[in-house]
């Protein structure tokens, strides 16, 4: 447990014992899920901190140090909005969600971790129509169509915030130069890299 608490504040870069104890506790509930709900196919504990939790924290290069609401559509096991939830109470968060089986996981998380600033909503991104200052996906579908599947839920002058690690060139080439930024990372205790593209509305 201490090793992997460790961990945990080496790679996530945090202090506070009772954030990092939350990423203690979402590891195990995690690991515990998905003995029956196949909600990860990573199941070992520092692939867990460095592909799910870290690789979730990325998108805080792009939120600013303010209040925000933000839909995390897909959100599956929890990533990234989770993780983002933890350590930032200040962000309304709306976890956006298909599956009964993960919004379950979602809602036992939310008591768990005792996450007052998240909302769980069992729904495709189509059915939900609410807007927030940020929307944001981990590689769910391709650039484009999931701007265009969900371009309905940002205000106007919010963004998208995108994750990916594969043919991220190819599709940023159908995008508007001027419209889009994007962060490299890479990503530590594992061979990989995370691109974390921001695209404002406008650019569609």
């Amino acid at each position: 447990m201490e090793d992997s608490k460790t961990f945990i504040k080496q790679c996530l870069n945090l202090n506070e014992e009772a954030v990092v104890d939350k990423f203690l506790l979402y590891t195990a509930e995690l690991k515990k899920w998905n003995k029956a709900y196949n909600l990860t196919s990573i199941e070992d504990e520092r692939e867990i901190v460095v592909k799910h939790f870290l690789d979730s924290l990325l998108y805080l290069y792009f939120i600013p140090e303010k209040p925000l609401s933000i839909a995390d559509v897909g959100s599956g096991a929890g990533f990234p909005g989770v993780p983002i939830a933890i350590v930032r109470a200040d962000l309304k968060i709306a976890l956006i969600e298909p599956s009964w089986k993960k919004c379950a996981f979602l809602k036992n998380l939310k008591r768990k971790l005792e996450l007052s600033n998240i909302e769980i909503y069992h729904a495709k991104a189509e059915e939900v129509n609410e807007k927030f200052d940020i929307v944001m996906s981990r590689a769910l579908w391709s650039i484009k169509e999931f701007v265009q599947r969900c371009k309905h839920l940002v205000k106007s002058d919010g963004y998208f915030l995108i994750s990916k690690s594969l043919k991220v060139e190819d599709e940023i080439k159908e995008l508007p130069k001027d419209r889009i930024q994007t962060k490299e990372f890479d990503l530590p205790w594992v061979d990989g890299k995370r691109y974390i593209i921001k695209i404002e509305k406008c650019a569609f």
